[in-house]
């Protein structure tokens, strides 16, 4: 139990999650304080938005349906009462689901989207609205809001015969909160209401806890990690906050959430171990040879699903380590100095990660093609359900024979302002002009083509190991477009029909029994490669990139003590 409560709690794994929370209530036997104290054991945690979805579910978000090491603000006080209302690792993750899901049915349409509208009112059997009784009655204001369902569907094609709906609430403004400050309790869920005097929203949740000196703290997630402060201090500094909406647990909390689980809802989603495997191997099923994910249990597909590919996702120590050493053997072998090459490996299997000069930015040559295919299929959604053959083996000869004439037909056709828009947008991040550079295509690969240089190299074509590494990793997740375009463009990866080009990374890997997807490039002396490569039970991403005389020669090498490190790694 110690060796739990004196770790932050986002580093604590699945197995210590089933081991700390029935311990836990034995020492903290009061719901609300434990919920005050789960939080406060979570500052620290880093914040990231939208990182919760349906999978293994549902495709129409492939994120996993819970994230142990990163929240938002509402995904965090979900997991605190889900936590504090849970005793072991799957009474969690039910109680979660049944907190983010109307009558704990996990899809896009039942996930409970808007705060006012949807959450507050789909757990109202769990948690009493105060806002009107606060200060004598007499704290409270009015709140209006209008609800566009089908509007917010429409990014997914689904929803959209759902009216709008009027909302009608109440919020205390923020000038009158010093009045019922000292009525707030642990554990009570914060909304911060947003808006103007037409409209009003909630924009932010979180918890309270009370300090040993009386004071009323907001426990939060917000960028760049949960916190705690005044709650006052809090919304005086929030110039976007019209006041706060307060929700409490309801007397006998706990027996509620045991009765609502034990009655479970018609056509509510198991969810269990079994449930969890079921739903992947189904996935599995469905998708075709040439694009099967990784064959993981559901624990290990779960955290492969919420794995971030950022500048600050740490290293695995010995697979870097013996990254270098590989590339410093390479480089001496062909009297190359260790600025002429960069590489990046990410084991997808055991989320191992280990990158040398993953930030230095090469001209690319025909790599950059990747985004082609994905910034069209961003461009004809329509393609994902009916891909006519003949465009399918076009994209495939773009990608797996790199045939220049196609790509620029594809890229004329996506136009290289919608390209620079591709890799800059918020979305991808592909090319960030803070962080070194990353992917870019600013020339159609034809010869009296109208030229952009990337601003901080002026490579016509770039590409950096990292971002290298996120595309596939993206497409991997099925984040990349959506998950349907994922498994499409995974297809036009392999394009089956068409033979490798034998040269970098597949000479190097001749003869072995393996399946991998991927794209390189070569102009002179600039050398490059990317895959995805499946070996038996291992699967792993590798980027290679040189300039050099011999960088075909350095892939080559590269690939080839790579797969023996990775494909014979012990678990």
């Amino acid at each position: 139990m110690s060796r739990f409560s004196e770790r932050p709690l986002y580093t604590l794994t699945e197995a210590d999650v089933d081991q700390y929370l029935a311990p836990l209530r034995e020492v903290q036997p009061e719901l609300t304080a434990r919920v005050a104290a789960l939080g406060r054991q979570n500052i620290g945690q880093p914040y990231d938005i939208y990182l919760l979805g349906e999978f293994p579910y549902e495709s129409h978000d492939p994120d996993p349906i819970y994230c142990l090491q990163r929240s938002d603000c509402l995904t965090f006080c979900e997991h605190m009462y889900a936590l504090a209302l849970g005793d072991d690792w799957w009474s969690f993750l039910r109680i979660l689901q049944r907190l983010r899901y109307r009558d704990g049915i996990i899809g896009m349409l039942t996930r409970n989207h808007y705060t006012l509208a949807d959450w507050n009112r789909n757990n109202a059997f769990l948690f009493e609205d105060l806002t009107p009784t606060l200060g004598a009655g007499k704290a409270a204001v009015p709140l209006q809001q209008t609800c566009q369902r089908a509007r917010f569907f429409a990014q997914f094609g689904i929803g959209q015969d759902i009216p709008d709906e009027a909302l009608t609430d109440t919020y205390i403004p923020k000038d009158r909160l010093p009045d019922v400050l000292d009525e707030l309790r642990n554990a009570d869920f914060v909304n911060i209401i947003r808006g103007d005097d037409e409209s009003q929203w909630c924009g932010h949740t979180g918890l309270i806890a009370r300090g040993g000196d009386g004071t009323v703290d907001f426990l939060h997630s917000a960028r760049p990690a949960v916190r705690e402060e005044p709650l006052l201090e809090y919304v005086q500094k929030d110039r976007r906050c019209l006041g706060v909406k307060i929700l409490r647990l309801r007397p006998g909390a706990e027996q509620t959430v045991q009765d609502v689980l034990a009655a479970s809802s018609p056509g509510a989603t198991e969810v269990s171990e079994a449930a969890l495997n079921q739903a992947l191997q189904e996935r599995w099923d469905a998708a075709p040879d040439a694009a099967k994910p990784v064959d993981l249990d559901w624990c290990a597909a779960s955290r492969l699903q919420a794995y971030r590919l950022d500048y600050d996702t740490p290293l695995d120590p010995e697979l870097q380590q013996t990254l270098e050493e590989c590339l410093a053997r390479i480089c001496a072998e062909l009297d190359m100095q260790p600025e002429d090459c960069a590489a990046g490996v990410l084991d997808l299997t055991r989320l191992r990660l280990a990158m040398v000069r993953p930030d230095a930015m090469f001209y690319a040559a025909s790599v950059p093609k990747i985004c082609i295919l994905a910034a069209w299929f961003e461009q004809h959604p329509e393609a994902v359900a009916d891909l006519p053959a003949e465009v399918a083996l076009e994209l495939g000869r773009m990608i797996k024979h790199s045939d220049n004439a196609l790509a620029a037909k594809y890229g004329q056709l996506v136009t290289l302002e919608q390209l620079e828009a591709f890799v800059r947008s918020k979305r991808y991040r592909f090319y960030d002009e803070q962080r070194g550079g990353g992917l870019w295509i600013g020339k159609h690969y034809t010869q009296d083509s109208p030229r952009i240089g990337d601003p901080l190299h002026d490579h016509s074509h770039g590409a950096t190991v990292r971002q290298c590494l996120r595309y596939y990793l993206l497409l991997e997740q099925g984040r990349l477009i959506s998950a349907a375009a994922c498994t499409r463009m995974r297809e036009v990866f392999a394009s089956p029909q068409l033979e490798h080009i034998d040269s970098k990374f597949v000479s190097g890997l001749k003869g072995r029994n393996l399946k991998l997807i991927r794209k390189s490039g070569t102009w002179e002396e600039w050398h490059l490669d990317t895959a995805r490569i499946a070996h038996g039970d291992h699967v792993y991403l590798l980027v290679g990139m040189a300039h050099h005389p011999r960088g075909a020669e350095f892939l080559s090498a590269l690939a080839s003590e790579i797969d023996d490190i990775v494909s014979c790694a012990r678990e």
